[in-house]
């Protein structure tokens, strides 16, 4: 259950991540280019990292304890 709720904690997390740093990449672009630029389906990528690393880190950290 534990796995389970750090991957779901991992996919929301990811996808809000991914929204943000699009949304920076794109600011930045129209700061140092005049054009917005950005990764295509760069929420989906930090998404599915997230919900990779997450039960990991997770994992190690209840071990240490």
């Amino acid at each position: 259950m534990r796995i389970f709720l750090g991957i779901l904690v991992g996919l929301i997390g990811g996808f809000v991540l991914g929204i943000a740093l699009s949304s920076f990449i794109g600011v930045l672009g129209m700061i140092l280019f005049n054009e917005p630029i950005g990764i295509k389906y760069l929420s989906y990528f930090t998404t599915i990292i997230c919900a990779v690393i997450v039960p990991i880190i997770d994992k190690k950290q209840s071990e240490i304890k």
